[in-house]
């Protein structure tokens, strides 16, 4: 089942990358963004149910993992949409209060679920069996109208919740591009996305900060004076990532029994490894 997620994960990025840059009229940009998400949740149903999973870790990885980043991708634009089609028309002062109250909003809903927000920042698995395993809870409960497109047998409450945080962070981006937009500021983080030569952070989040936490105490940045909020910012805006509380991150690194740097250990133990091998080769 992996390949066949990742292949058709690629596959919708790729056609809401084709529709970005060949549609020029903005909602029906949108309405073929949210079509082509529908088509590859669709598809994706369509073999799970071909397929069943073969046990319950296989489940949990599934809706966990995977299933998120699809309907990830379909409550943003859907959320882009409601954002566009109410957008009031008036003087920027009217539009900036308009956009700032969809980012309170956006807050809003990352606190009432930060602790399924830690939980999965974390890579914490203690609840997996009550998260992610369907029949658990009822998602028709939720109290969103958005949910009600859901199916509740391809879904649980917590993988719903977990795409809709997702979202929310791209939504986040997308609003404060917005702002930056019509204050005429420049916004970093849109000129590091439409460099073609951009980088994208395929590591977990945690290793993130831990690299940055270690680049603040090896004082690289700034003649040691960049504290790790400077370095958590700047890596975010260049790798157009959210980091989330990366503070209580840092303290469940500390309460770790083994393995404390296990991401610089890891870098480490492969750079080393390069280098025996570039020797051999003499």
């Amino acid at each position: 089942m992996q390949v066949f997620e990742t292949d058709l994960y690629d596959k919708l990025k790729g056609a809401l990358k084709k529709i970005i840059a060949e549609e020029h009229h903005r909602f029906m940009q949108i309405r073929q963004c949210i079509n082509a998400c529908q088509d590859a949740i669709t598809e994706l149903k369509s073999y799970v149910l071909q397929k069943p999973f073969a046990g319950s870790s296989e489940e949990i990885h599934f809706f966990k993992e995977v299933q998120p980043r699809f309907y990830c991708q379909f409550i943003y634009y859907v959320k882009v949409c409601r954002i566009e089609t109410n957008r009031p028309a008036g003087s920027d002062k009217v539009l900036l209060k308009y956009l700032r109250v969809q980012l309170h909003k956006i807050k809003h809903f990352f606190y009432n679920n930060r602790d399924l927000y830690q939980y999965y920042r974390m890579g914490a698995t203690y609840l997996d069996e009550t998260y992610f395993i369907r029949g658990r809870s009822d998602i028709q409960l939720l109290p969103d109208a958005l949910a009600l497109t859901i199916d509740p047998g391809f879904s649980t409450i917590q993988s719903y919740k977990l795409a809709k945080l997702q979202a929310n962070e791209l939504l986040r981006i997308y609003i404060n591009r917005a702002i930056a937009e019509i204050q005429g500021t420049d916004d970093p983080a849109t000129i590091h996305v439409n460099k073609k030569s951009v980088l994208q952070w395929t590591g977990s989040k945690v290793a993130l900060i831990e690299l940055s936490y270690a680049l603040k105490d090896g004082g690289v940045f700034n003649k040691a004076t960049a504290d790790v909020k400077q370095i958590i910012a700047c890596f975010e805006e260049v790798f157009n990532i959210e980091l989330g509380n990366f503070y209580n991150v840092f303290q469940e690194m500390r309460m770790r029994k083994k393995n404390r740097t296990s991401f610089l250990d890891l870098l480490k133990e492969r750079l080393v490894q390069h280098m025996d091998e570039a020797d051999e080769g003499y």
